[in-house]
């Protein structure tokens, strides 16, 4: 009877199939499914939790970088030896503050003496050919003389304002002013000593020279600064680097005293990176307050800046990690969360540069997230 039970059944056609055995949600990878938390009632009006809204645009953040202070390079001038000689005499001293175009010091120098005497003579020349080339006007216009002596006179006179220009572009060459040329007379006795001005006001801040001294053509003498204006060198991460540009805002502090400020703007971005620090340098001009930050001065540099294209950026209060990968919950309804995975490209003071598991318009837990990680943990294990 069994056999024939057995026979009729599949006649039939009656099929049994095994049935296939899933794997336990508990081994189921994060990436494979969405991990959901469901709160009771009771959690939802106990734990109250904030959320913010996730968006996608240009966002404004702040970049914190060191920076060293350096005299401006307007405001900065080093005085060299144009020439030659011996250092005669020396009028203004470390420390002390000179007005533009004050006298600094005065040199000897036999190759100064040639100069000047070479001007003179060409000078003394230029006057000779003048006085000739106006007799031989006068002499051509009463028909005593000819055009070709007139023409001679004429190009006597220009090579003798040639030699004058000549002379006057070598004393020119080696800083000589104006007025010291001026008083450079064929009849007045005249003194080889080469008077050196200051180019910008300032306070001469180093002196490498004696009195009497010898000292060779372009040897550094004296620097001279203007400590009312300094540019400020930020020092950026190519990271942080990419995102600032020039005309950001920024705020100069010391690095003990955050409270007081002095305000810029960034006015230029080097363009390559510092060979010694490896870093992106932000140029900020600034004046300085009660003689800070003077030249040399360590500083703490915050800048206001954006993103150069829409981002989503979500504060870091949202993010905790599960392992090594950081994580968020999303709101679904407001006792429903879901556990999300994230790829973060940047980490920025407080706020995250999400690149991949975030779409605008949706909302995120910024409060009791450990809560929340505690209980998907709970209903992980509970599986």
């Amino acid at each position: 009877m069994l056999i024939l039970a057995t026979s009729c059944d599949d006649e039939k056609g009656v099929k049994v199939e095994n049935e296939e055995i899933g794997t336990p949600p508990s081994l189921v990878s994060d990436s494979a499914q969405k991990q959901m938390i469901e709160l009771s009632d009771k959690e939802v009006k106990e734990l109250k939790i904030k959320t913010v809204d996730v968006t996608s645009d240009v966002k404004n953040y702040k970049v914190i970088a060191p920076g060293m202070t350096e005299p401006h390079p307007k405001d900065v001038s080093i005085i060299s030896a144009p020439i030659e000689g011996r250092v005669a005499k020396i009028l203004a001293f470390e420390g002390d503050y000179v007005q533009k175009g004050s006298i600094i010091l005065q040199m000897e120098s036999l190759t100064y003496g040639s100069l000047v005497a070479e001007y003179v003579q060409a000078k003394s020349e230029e006057t000779y050919q003048q006085s000739r080339l106006d007799r031989m006007k006068q002499l051509v216009e009463k028909d005593i003389n000819s055009e070709s002596d007139l023409e001679k006179a004429r190009a006597d006179y220009q090579r003798a304002s040639a030699s004058v220009n000549a002379a006057y572009s070598k004393l020119k060459a080696i800083g000589v002013a104006d007025r010291d040329i001026d008083n450079l007379k064929p009849n007045k006795k005249i003194k080889p000593l080469l008077n050196i001005y200051a180019p910008i006001s300032g306070t001469i801040d180093q002196r490498q020279i004696e009195q009497g001294e010898a000292v060779n053509a372009y040897e550094k003498l004296e620097r001279i600064i203007n400590p009312g204006r300094v540019m400020v060198k930020a020092y950026l991460s190519p990271e942080d680097g990419q995102f600032v540009k020039k005309g950001d805002q920024t705020n100069i502090m010391r690095r003990q005293n955050r409270e007081k400020f002095i305000e810029g703007t960034v006015a230029s971005i080097n363009p390559g990176l510092d060979e010694g620090s490896r870093s992106i340098v932000a140029n900020i001009p600034i004046r300085n307050n009660g003689n800070w930050p003077l030249p040399g001065t360590s500083v703490r540099i915050e800048i206001e800046t954006t993103t150069p294209a829409e981002v989503i950026m979500i504060p870091m209060d949202a993010v905790t990690y599960d392992g090594n990968e950081p994580v968020v919950f999303v709101k679904h309804s407001k006792s429903l969360y879901e556990k999300r995975y994230l790829q973060i490209s940047e980490l920025r003071d407080r706020y995250a540069l999400v690149q991949k598991g975030l779409e605008g318009n949706e909302k995120i837990a910024v409060s009791q997230v450990f809560t929340l990680k505690a209980l998907s943990r709970y209903e992980k294990f509970a599986e």
